[in-house]
């Protein structure tokens, strides 16, 4: 008996030993200040040690983004390859972000004694530091946008609007700007591979920003964009050369940098992944998960608000330092920690189910782009080594073997786009092939941009991703190397394989907060480069949609008129006194009639909102949501 209690005791010490020890780590880790406010949480963490027991730390840095440890864990690292460093050309980089941390997108009742301040001034007069030495020639006034708002009209406390982009935000990607000018820009040991990305003096060419039209994503591109060129060119080089640099956004109602209902028409494909059997199984499954959700942290219209919007209550809670603190209840029995792991694994089913069709049509539009731009630095690139004599030779071939048996499945996929964009050039121009393309391109976006494009790929991790994410796809030229290692074409056998190994050697690495993903890709598994082809075939679904169902109705509508005018004007010339009267007879008739429709069709609808209003009051939840009462609303753009 007195051994068992002499090793418990011991078990005991080792146990507090490890714990705090760990506890030391971590705020080692993330630095002595943060665990400091953290420790001053009331309702966030009043023990530091039970944050380690319960594991909410790691996650807790991780979702938010943290900029004391942000720059450590998101560097980009170098290929790995000794001789590819040496022999590889980086000829493009593209990354697609979302936008830094901000403040909640709609106004939540996310839970009872939940008290949120927001601070945007700071951000402002940031901003304006930043923007001090600009000079206009016109000696335009500057103005800096303010959002006046009295405390009782606000849905937010404080001084920022729905979805702004915090101070915090504007930082990480200020760090985002550093990290990548030193991976490809600026000169010095963290270059990913020896000669760096080169860009000449013509940046607003070879520089690209598109963005979505809301401030959290413009100011997060323009903190990357400012911060990127300050560690490139010098920072008063920056405000003396780069003056109303372009950002290139679209009307929000037609923009496909986001999960946008109204473009690719993704409305069905979510209603049926929220009505599919693997979506109930995993929301049946949850059921005590909400139940418990709404007895301890005590939130009303739960269901309204799972998942996303609880998400985003959850993240703009813990990630932004402003006095804003979780439950308690969270952090017992790792109640936080289930709830995330629960709400991703809803959003994975939705996102991944019947191959990803969710995914795919929501980011068809945006690949598309990504891919047309890969087409043209590779045509760039090779009209600069030979005047594009060899894509002749391999848009030849193809046009010679009109079955295309004899060349690679995967080589297909890159070279039927190439050698389109190919002809569309020389026929444009007569022959004459002018091509101007960017070399750096920067996708503003959302999490509903992040999640969407790699799930698309089935390259995501199944994670919500944090702020200021980063994917980023690497193209790179091999002109040498490749032909005698092989590595990327042990698939290849035949004389045929080896044409196209020589003639097309170009080759693409993918990465993810500073992560290698590469080798997520289909056929690329176990390599940190792949050949451009692998991309081209996952991707092979996206295309440049243009017209969705509303706006083809009002096209029909339009050919229909145009139709009518453009009939024989003469035969008007024909029509009877008796047949015109008749006319006048019937459109009267018709206008009796149709009034008499209008108004069954008001006081129907007044009729069916009643008895909607009293199922939804009777039952306690909304009815126009779907499966755990998700509704598609609930997955736009955050």
């Amino acid at each position: 008996m007195k051994k068992r209690i002499i090793l418990f005791l011991i078990k005991l010490i080792l146990n507090n030993v490890i714990v705090f020890g760990k506890l030391k780590e971590e705020c080692n880790q993330f630095g002595g200040k943060r665990c400091n406010e953290m420790s001053n949480y009331e309702f966030f963490t009043e023990n530091d040690q039970e944050c380690v027991i319960s594991g909410l730390c790691p996650e807790y840095y991780n979702f938010c983004a943290e900029p004391t440890v942000f720059e450590k864990t998101r560097k980009i690292p170098k290929i790995n390859d000794p001789n590819l460093y040496d022999s590889m050309r980086l000829i493009q980089v593209q990354s697609i972000i979302r936008h830094g941390a901000r403040t909640p997108t709609k106004y939540h009742k996310c839970w009872e004694g939940l008290n949120q301040s927001w601070n945007c001034d700071e951000l402002v007069t940031t901003v304006q530091a930043a923007a001090f030495d600009m000079r206009n020639r016109t000696q335009t006034l500057e103005f800096s946008k303010h959002y006046d708002i009295r405390q009782w009209e606000n849905n937010l406390n404080g001084t920022c609007k729905m979805g702004q982009l915090i101070l915090q935000g504007y930082e990480q990607h200020r760090i985002n700007g550093k990290l990548l000018a030193e991976a490809y820009f600026k000169k010095g040991e963290n270059l990913v591979i020896r000669s760096g990305l080169n860009i000449e003096n013509n940046y607003r060419d070879e520089i690209y920003i598109r963005s979505s039209d809301m401030q959290r994503t413009t100011v997060s591109a323009a903190a990357l964009l400012t911060s990127l060129l300050e560690e490139f060119v010098g920072k008063e080089e920056t405000f003396k050369v780069f003056q109303k640099f372009p950002l290139h956004t679209m009307d929000i109602q037609s923009d496909y940098l986001f999960a946008n209902s109204n473009v690719e028409n993704i409305t069905d494909h979510l209603r049926a992944a929220l009505s599919s059997k693997s979506y109930f199984d995993i929301v049946d499954k949850h059921q005590s998960l909400y139940q418990e959700l709404e007895d301890k942290i005590k939130t009303p219209l739960l269901k309204d608000l799972w998942p996303g919007d609880i998400m985003d209550c959850i993240m703009t809670t813990i990630c932004t330092g402003n006095h804003n603190k979780l439950p308690k209840a969270f952090i017992e029995n790792n109640l936080l920690n289930r709830t995330i792991s629960a709400i991703e694994k809803e959003l994975s089913v939705i996102y991944t189910w019947n191959d990803s069709i969710l995914s795919k049509s929501e980011m068809s539009r945006l690949l598309f782009d990504v891919r047309d731009y890969i087409i043209d630095v590779i045509l760039f690139n090779e009209k600069k080594n030979d005047g594009l004599f060899n894509i002749k030779r391999l848009c030849l071939n193809i046009n010679n073997n009109n079955n295309n048996q004899d060349i690679p499945s995967n080589i297909k996929y890159i070279l039927s786009p190439l050698c389109n964009k190919y002809e569309h050039y020389y026929y444009l121009n007569n022959g004459e092939i002018h091509i101007k393309v960017p070399k750096f391109i920067l996708f503003s976006g959302h999490d509903t941009t992040i999640i969407p494009t790699l799930a698309s790929l089935e390259i995501w991790d199944e994670h919500w991703p944090p702020y200021a994410s980063t994917f980023i796809i690497e193209i790179y030229n091999n002109p040498m190397g490749y032909k005698e290692r092989r590595i990327d074409y042990d698939y290849f056998h035949d004389e045929e394989n080896e044409f196209f190994q020589k003639f097309l050697p170009y080759y693409l690495r993918l990465l993810y907060n500073g992560q290698v993903i590469t080798n997520r890709l289909q056929e690329c598994l176990g390599k940190e480069i792949c050949h451009i082809s692998n991309f081209f075939k996952k991707s092979k679904f996206a295309q440049q949609k243009k017209i969705y169902k509303r706006e083809s109705m009002e096209i029909n509508k339009s050919s229909i008129e145009n139709n009518k005018k453009e009939e024989d004007l003469s035969s008007l010339e024909n029509i009877s006194a008796e047949m015109l009267n008749e006319s006048s007879l019937y459109n009267a008739n018709y206008i009796a009639w149709f009034l008499i429709g209008f108004i069954t069709c008001i006081v129907l609808l007044y009729v069916l909102k009643g008895v909607r209003f009293i199922i939804s009051v009777l039952s306690g939840f909304n009815i126009n949501n779907f499966g755990n009462n998700s509704a598609p609303n609930n997955y736009q753009a955050l």
